[in-house]
Protein backbone atom coordinates (compact mmCIF):
# COMPACT_ATOMS: atom_id res chain seq x y z
CA UNK A 1 0.00 0.00 0.00
CA UNK A 2 1.23 3.33 -0.61
CA UNK A 3 1.35 5.61 1.87
CA UNK A 4 1.41 9.98 1.63
CA UNK A 5 2.84 11.51 4.52
CA UNK A 6 2.84 14.85 6.28
CA UNK A 7 6.98 14.71 5.04
CA UNK A 8 5.45 14.20 1.29
CA UNK A 9 2.88 17.69 1.47
CA UNK A 10 5.57 19.60 3.38
CA UNK A 11 8.50 19.08 0.84
CA UNK A 12 5.68 20.11 -2.28
CA UNK A 13 4.53 22.90 -0.30
CA UNK A 14 7.97 24.16 -0.24
CA UNK A 15 9.49 23.03 -3.10
CA UNK A 16 10.44 26.10 -5.60
CA UNK A 17 10.42 24.50 -8.39
CA UNK A 18 8.24 25.20 -11.59
CA UNK A 19 5.04 22.61 -11.49
CA UNK A 20 6.01 20.67 -8.49
CA UNK A 21 3.42 18.02 -7.66
CA UNK A 22 3.51 14.64 -6.11
CA UNK A 23 2.86 11.83 -8.40
CA UNK A 24 2.79 7.82 -7.31
CA UNK A 25 5.31 5.38 -9.38
CA UNK A 26 6.27 1.84 -8.98
CA UNK A 27 4.79 2.21 -5.32
CA UNK A 28 6.30 5.31 -4.53
CA UNK A 29 5.64 8.96 -3.86
CA UNK A 30 7.57 10.86 -5.27
CA UNK A 31 7.81 14.66 -5.93
CA UNK A 32 8.36 15.79 -9.77
CA UNK A 33 8.98 19.20 -10.83
CA UNK A 34 6.93 19.66 -13.82
CA UNK A 35 3.16 17.96 -13.10
CA UNK A 36 2.71 17.61 -16.72
CA UNK A 37 5.99 15.66 -17.39
CA UNK A 38 5.30 12.88 -14.63
CA UNK A 39 6.03 9.43 -15.04
CA UNK A 40 2.69 7.88 -12.87
CA UNK A 41 -0.21 8.84 -11.67
CA UNK A 42 -0.25 12.54 -10.36
CA UNK A 43 -2.14 12.86 -6.70
CA UNK A 44 -1.69 16.43 -5.79
CA UNK A 45 -0.06 19.42 -7.10
CA UNK A 46 1.50 22.80 -5.53
CA UNK A 47 -1.43 24.76 -7.56
CA UNK A 48 -4.10 22.63 -5.55
CA UNK A 49 -2.18 23.29 -2.26
CA UNK A 50 -2.00 26.97 -2.47
CA UNK A 51 -5.30 27.43 -3.94
CA UNK A 52 -6.94 25.30 -1.03
CA UNK A 53 -4.79 25.71 1.94
CA UNK A 54 -2.60 29.31 1.17
CA UNK A 55 1.04 29.76 1.04
CA UNK A 56 1.41 27.98 4.88
CA UNK A 57 0.50 24.87 5.58
CA UNK A 58 0.42 23.78 9.29
CA UNK A 59 1.67 20.26 10.08
CA UNK A 60 -2.12 19.36 11.04
CA UNK A 61 -2.81 20.42 7.96
CA UNK A 62 -0.41 18.35 6.08
CA UNK A 63 -1.37 15.56 8.28
CA UNK A 64 -4.89 15.11 7.57
CA UNK A 65 -4.02 16.31 4.07
CA UNK A 66 -1.37 13.06 4.15
CA UNK A 67 -4.66 10.99 5.45
CA UNK A 68 -7.02 11.94 2.93
CA UNK A 69 -4.74 11.39 -0.46
CA UNK A 70 -3.78 8.28 0.90
CA UNK A 71 -7.00 7.28 1.40
CA UNK A 72 -8.66 8.15 -2.26
CA UNK A 73 -5.67 5.54 -3.22
CA UNK A 74 -7.13 2.71 -1.81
Amino acid sequence: MTTITADDIRALAQSADADPALAVADDDVRLVPQAEEADGHIIYTKVELVREYGEEITDVQAEVLAAGLTAQLV
